[in-house]
């Protein structure tokens, strides 16, 4: 079976119909600057903060909001969790930030025939 990313036990990917469209990925130099009266500011190293991933997509029908809740019970664990892409590279442990999820074509039962949904996650760094 062929998947996108796997966060812990949850599978991203066509064959769940939970598949992402975009991962937009963040890493931060570890750079600030001190402002100076008279000059230009001062750089200084001020360490390097965890790289961030923002991953969205849009599914379909009720299998979306199952999936969600699938990542709100990851979430509820409050533990870091092991991400590993499509073609095996291991990415660390991650914890997840932050989901959002946005329904749209609501039927009369409650159930969103769209759903446009945002994973926010945060490299774990326990050093």
């Amino acid at each position: 079976m062929k998947q996108q990313m796997a966060l812990g036990s949850f599978i991203f990917g066509l064959s769940r119909g939970f598949a992402y469209s975009t991962l937009a990925r963040k890493s931060d130099g570890g750079w600030s600057e001190l402002p100076i009266l008279t000059s230009k500011p001062k750089a200084h190293q001020s360490g390097q903060k965890p790289e961030t991933l923002t991953v969205t997509g849009k599914s379909m029908h009720a299998v979306a909001m199952e999936r969600l809740d699938e990542l709100r019970a990851l979430q509820a664990l409050r533990t870091p969790l092991p991400l590993i892409d499509g073609i095996g590279r291991n990415w660390g442990l991650w914890r997840i930030n932050n989901i959002q999820e946005n329904q749209s074509q609501v039927i009369d039962d409650g159930t969103a025939m769209v759903v446009d949904w945002t994973l926010e996650l945060a490299e774990f760094n326990n050093a």
